[in-house]
């Protein structure tokens, strides 16, 4: 596959996961708006954040599949398999600071948050790097 079809796949990828994440944000923030959920402003500050982490995260592994895919193919299998070891790695030590800052109690906004982005954008990204795969080793 040429470098031009890899770099169009990956900003493909990219614009379909921050669309995923605006419409996860958006759906909690009407969640969060209508007080369905106590101590609304926890919760939207919790998804903010989480949000905002995916989608640095969603950028890096991006930037890094198109390096991976261009330069050193044959590592390329093992890859999704790195990332997404490093991925819950970064979450566990997010949440874990977060659990230093704001205590125990409060922990169930931040929890649900990061998971519900991290096993979303741990889908799209295991279908992406599948279909990449089968194309990239035809």
């Amino acid at each position: 596959m040429p470098e031009t079809e890899i770099k169009k796949q990956a900003s493909r990828h990219m614009l379909i996961c921050l669309l995923v994440i605006c419409v996860i944000r958006g759906i909690t923030m009407v969640i969060t708006k209508n007080h369905l959920l106590d101590e609304s402003l926890l919760h939207d500050k919790a998804c903010s954040i989480a949000a905002v982490f995916s989608v640095f995260e969603l950028v890096a592994l991006t930037m890094l599949w198109k390096w991976v895919a261009t330069k050193h193919l044959d590592f390329l299998a093992t890859f999704h398999t790195a990332s997404s070891g490093f991925r819950m790695f970064l979450v566990l030590v997010f949440l874990g600071v977060v659990y230093a800052v704001v205590g125990r109690d409060a922990m169930a906004p931040w929890v649900i948050a990061f998971m519900v982005n991290y096993f979303v954008l741990l889908i799209l990204h295991s279908i992406f790097f599948t279909k990449m795969v089968h194309k990239l080793f035809k």
